[in-house]
Protein backbone atom coordinates (compact mmCIF):
# COMPACT_ATOMS: atom_id res chain seq x y z
CA UNK A 1 0.00 0.00 0.00
CA UNK A 2 2.61 2.61 0.44
CA UNK A 3 4.51 1.61 -2.63
CA UNK A 4 1.05 2.68 -4.45
CA UNK A 5 0.76 5.42 -2.93
CA UNK A 6 4.25 6.31 -3.69
CA UNK A 7 3.80 6.02 -6.93
CA UNK A 8 0.63 7.99 -6.86
CA UNK A 9 2.34 10.90 -5.81
CA UNK A 10 5.41 10.68 -7.85
CA UNK A 11 2.75 10.53 -11.11
CA UNK A 12 0.86 13.61 -9.51
CA UNK A 13 4.40 15.46 -8.75
CA UNK A 14 5.66 14.78 -12.42
CA UNK A 15 2.21 16.02 -13.27
CA UNK A 16 2.33 19.12 -11.68
CA UNK A 17 6.02 19.50 -12.89
CA UNK A 18 5.46 18.64 -16.64
CA UNK A 19 2.02 21.28 -16.13
CA UNK A 20 4.35 24.14 -14.78
CA UNK A 21 7.04 23.70 -17.31
CA UNK A 22 4.17 23.43 -20.13
CA UNK A 23 3.22 26.91 -18.82
CA UNK A 24 6.33 28.16 -18.70
CA UNK A 25 7.59 27.18 -21.79
CA UNK A 26 4.18 28.67 -23.52
CA UNK A 27 4.74 32.27 -22.07
CA UNK A 28 8.24 32.25 -23.39
CA UNK A 29 7.13 31.34 -26.82
CA UNK A 30 4.37 33.79 -26.57
CA UNK A 31 6.65 36.62 -25.59
CA UNK A 32 9.06 35.82 -27.94
CA UNK A 33 6.18 35.89 -30.73
CA UNK A 34 5.00 39.21 -29.26
CA UNK A 35 8.82 40.48 -29.84
CA UNK A 36 9.03 39.90 -33.47
CA UNK A 37 5.60 40.86 -34.92
CA UNK A 38 6.16 43.59 -37.01
CA UNK A 39 4.91 47.01 -35.59
CA UNK A 40 4.55 50.26 -37.73
CA UNK A 41 4.96 54.28 -36.37
CA UNK A 42 3.57 56.13 -39.35
CA UNK A 43 4.68 59.93 -39.21
CA UNK A 44 3.09 62.85 -39.49
CA UNK A 45 2.68 64.15 -43.25
CA UNK A 46 6.01 65.86 -44.30
CA UNK A 47 6.05 69.06 -46.79
CA UNK A 48 8.90 71.24 -47.42
CA UNK A 49 9.56 73.54 -50.18
CA UNK A 50 12.08 72.38 -52.51
CA UNK A 51 14.88 74.36 -54.87
CA UNK A 52 13.56 75.35 -58.03
CA UNK A 53 14.12 78.33 -60.41
CA UNK A 54 11.30 79.07 -61.68
CA UNK A 55 8.18 78.24 -59.09
CA UNK A 56 7.80 77.11 -56.04
CA UNK A 57 7.67 73.47 -55.81
CA UNK A 58 6.64 71.31 -52.76
CA UNK A 59 7.71 67.64 -52.02
CA UNK A 60 4.89 66.17 -49.62
CA UNK A 61 6.25 62.87 -48.08
CA UNK A 62 4.58 60.10 -46.00
CA UNK A 63 6.72 57.71 -44.08
CA UNK A 64 6.08 54.93 -41.69
CA UNK A 65 8.96 53.39 -39.64
CA UNK A 66 9.39 49.73 -39.04
CA UNK A 67 10.52 47.60 -36.05
CA UNK A 68 9.99 44.05 -34.56
CA UNK A 69 10.90 45.58 -31.09
CA UNK A 70 7.94 46.70 -28.75
CA UNK A 71 10.65 49.06 -26.94
CA UNK A 72 11.68 50.89 -29.57
CA UNK A 73 8.39 51.77 -31.07
CA UNK A 74 7.48 53.08 -27.69
CA UNK A 75 10.29 55.69 -27.59
CA UNK A 76 9.70 57.03 -31.47
CA UNK A 77 7.21 59.25 -30.06
CA UNK A 78 10.25 61.24 -28.42
CA UNK A 79 12.64 60.72 -31.35
CA UNK A 80 9.74 62.47 -33.71
CA UNK A 81 11.43 66.09 -33.96
CA UNK A 82 14.40 64.56 -34.21
CA UNK A 83 13.65 62.19 -37.53
CA UNK A 84 11.61 65.48 -38.73
CA UNK A 85 14.41 67.96 -38.57
CA UNK A 86 16.92 64.52 -40.30
CA UNK A 87 14.43 64.94 -42.98
CA UNK A 88 15.01 68.72 -43.36
CA UNK A 89 18.48 68.28 -43.54
CA UNK A 90 18.46 65.79 -45.97
CA UNK A 91 15.42 67.57 -48.23
CA UNK A 92 16.68 71.30 -47.93
CA UNK A 93 19.31 71.72 -50.08
CA UNK A 94 17.99 69.25 -52.83
CA UNK A 95 16.18 70.39 -55.99
CA UNK A 96 13.43 69.72 -57.83
CA UNK A 97 14.70 67.84 -60.68
CA UNK A 98 16.96 65.64 -57.81
CA UNK A 99 14.01 64.96 -55.71
CA UNK A 100 12.31 63.91 -58.65
CA UNK A 101 14.91 61.50 -59.84
CA UNK A 102 16.03 60.51 -56.43
CA UNK A 103 12.26 58.83 -55.91
CA UNK A 104 11.79 56.83 -59.08
CA UNK A 105 14.32 54.29 -57.35
CA UNK A 106 12.03 54.16 -54.16
CA UNK A 107 13.98 51.30 -52.48
CA UNK A 108 17.31 53.01 -52.52
CA UNK A 109 15.31 56.44 -51.27
CA UNK A 110 14.25 54.12 -48.33
CA UNK A 111 17.61 52.84 -47.79
CA UNK A 112 18.95 56.59 -47.25
CA UNK A 113 15.89 57.58 -45.04
CA UNK A 114 16.56 54.65 -42.71
CA UNK A 115 20.28 55.60 -42.83
CA UNK A 116 20.09 58.89 -41.90
CA UNK A 117 17.49 58.17 -39.08
CA UNK A 118 19.68 55.43 -37.89
CA UNK A 119 22.58 57.80 -37.74
CA UNK A 120 20.48 60.53 -36.08
CA UNK A 121 19.69 58.21 -33.40
CA UNK A 122 23.22 57.57 -32.79
CA UNK A 123 24.40 60.87 -32.59
CA UNK A 124 21.73 62.01 -29.76
CA UNK A 125 23.01 58.52 -27.89
CA UNK A 126 19.71 56.70 -28.94
CA UNK A 127 20.56 53.20 -28.66
CA UNK A 128 17.59 51.83 -30.44
CA UNK A 129 17.36 51.57 -34.29
CA UNK A 130 14.72 51.78 -36.75
CA UNK A 131 14.96 48.31 -39.29
CA UNK A 132 13.28 50.06 -42.64
CA UNK A 133 11.69 53.30 -43.68
CA UNK A 134 8.47 52.78 -45.76
CA UNK A 135 7.57 55.63 -47.68
CA UNK A 136 3.49 55.32 -48.22
CA UNK A 137 2.84 58.56 -49.70
CA UNK A 138 5.04 60.85 -51.73
CA UNK A 139 4.08 64.19 -54.24
CA UNK A 140 6.48 66.29 -55.68
CA UNK A 141 4.80 69.61 -57.07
Amino acid sequence: MRILMLVIAAAILLAAGGGGAYYLLSKQQATVAELQKTQFFPLERFVISVDSAQHSRYLVLELTLLSHDSQVMAQLPDATPLLRNALVEHFSNVSHSEVKSGFKDIPAMQQALLDKFNHTLRQHSLSYQLEQVLVTNVFIQ
